[in-house]
């Protein structure tokens, strides 16, 4: 149904601007007469797109950028003084996204039929997740829904911050590796195969240098058997994709044994536990809520089983610094710090302070790993690269010899 902005008159000094739907805008002045207002300006603004139209979108995707911008968006436009509905309606003309778009105009158009925001977010789980429709439902309930909006954009942004770290430090390497990877497969399928028919015409391959024989048969296999080569590692992505539950608690357990890798895990899972703890918890949510909510934020299975463990702790009495205390999986600064919070009745902001110490930690890996990385990977590429090379120019040298 299209949608009208308007400003009319209510009474002798009050002035309202607003959102209606009507079929037209002949329509829409008349349900302002009927309501008791004076229309001063009626204009088409858009139209609020069914639901089925949003469920529909089969490849319609929410990256979470847009979910960032919308946040804090929202978060804005109700500081400033502007109402839910006329927010949301602001927000489905401005956001690019077309899915979310429909989404939002959709939640818009329950609210205006008394559902609750957090309600109308609820119905779609797989874009807004439990933990952000709960958060906006605690700033419901508080009468700060703009401080809670302003919050949980801090929160994401900052959470997609590290995101973007991790991404822009593993870029140099991933480069570095797909120009090795690219040169490789460049020589074993052109260069190879021509010096390979250069080696048969001059007789030589029967007396080829072990190193030249060896990479002439994985150029052969390379060129014959390429579809073998792909179909496997086709089947390495479905098996990856396919591993149980299982099986990935035990391959995390290997990665927290790794030297640096692990400790890399550990600190940025606890970074991300405590950042997550932190906004729920000035939020008004109980701590065993929280702890619930949080736990399926956490990638590293070892940890969130080792969460769920201390929640059932927290039912049975225990503090959650007695919980974080029992596992192998937690620092000791943490805990202690938890300790502290929970004595001195400031657990959110003692969990804020130890995200940022966290956070730190893991730039600071980052930008080691790094450093380490970069040369190892630049050595390995030149080791395999000069391997080939030098393979090739074997035989080039044993012909000069029998030439003189």
């Amino acid at each position: 149904m299209p949608v009208f902005t308007y400003q009319a008159k209510k009474g002798p000094q009050d002035f309202v601007s607003d959102v209606i739907e009507a079929e037209s805008r002949e329509e829409a002045v008349n349900k302002l007469i009927q309501d008791g207002m004076v229309p001063i300006r009626v204009e088409l603004s858009g139209e609020v797109k069914d639901r089925s139209i949003a469920v529909s979108a089969w490849f319609g995707k929410v990256k979470p950028r847009d979910l960032n911008t919308m946040t804090r968006q929202l978060a804005s436009l109700i500081k400033a003084g502007i109402p839910l509905l006329k927010a949301l309606h602001i927000i489905t003309e401005q956001t690019e996204n077309e899915y979310l778009k429909g989404i939002v105009a959709d939640i818009s158009q329950q609210v205006k039929q008394g559902q609750t925001f957090s309600g109308a977010m609820a119905k779609y789980p797989k874009i807004f997740p439990p933990l952000y429709t709960a958060i906006i439902k605690s700033g419901e309930d508080s009468g700060a829904l703009d401080e809670v909006l302003s919050r949980l954009a801090d929160y994401r942004e900052q959470v997609e911050e590290i995101k973007s770290r991790i991404r822009s430090a593993l870029a140099y390497p991933a480069l570095i590796i797909a120009f090795g990877f690219g040169a490789l497969i460049f020589l074993f399928t052109v260069v190879i195969p021509q010096l390979s028919k250069v080696f048969e015409t001059l007789k030589l391959k029967g007396a080829l240098p072990l190193p030249t024989a060896i990479l002439l048969g994985i150029g052969d296999a390379v060129i014959n058997y390429w579809y073998l080569f792909i179909g496997g590692l086709f089947l390495l992505i479905l098996l990856s994709k396919g591993i149980t539950l299982i099986e990935k608690k035990a391959l995390d357990k290997l990665k927290f044994g790794l030297p640096f890798i692990g400790v890399f895990i550990r600190k940025s899972e606890s970074a991300k536990l405590a950042r997550t703890l932190s906004l729920l918890i000035t939020n008004g949510i109980p701590i065993l809520d929280a702890l619930e909510m949080t736990i399926p934020t956490l990638g590293a299975e070892p940890m969130k089983e080792s969460l769920k463990n201390i929640t059932d702790g927290l039912r049975n009495g225990q503090t959650f610094a007695q919980g974080l205390k029992g596992s192998p999986y937690f620092f000791p600064f943490m805990n202690n710090m938890v300790t502290v919070g929970e004595e001195s009745g400031r657990l959110d902001e003692v969990l804020k302070e130890v995200a940022g110490f966290y956070e730190r930690e893991v730039n600071e890996a980052i930008k080691i790993g790094l450093s380490l990385l970069e040369p190892i990977l630049i050595i390995v590429v030149a080791l395999g690269v000069g391997f080939v090379v030098i393979s090739l120019l074997l035989p080039i040298f044993q012909l000069s010899e029998i030439v003189q």
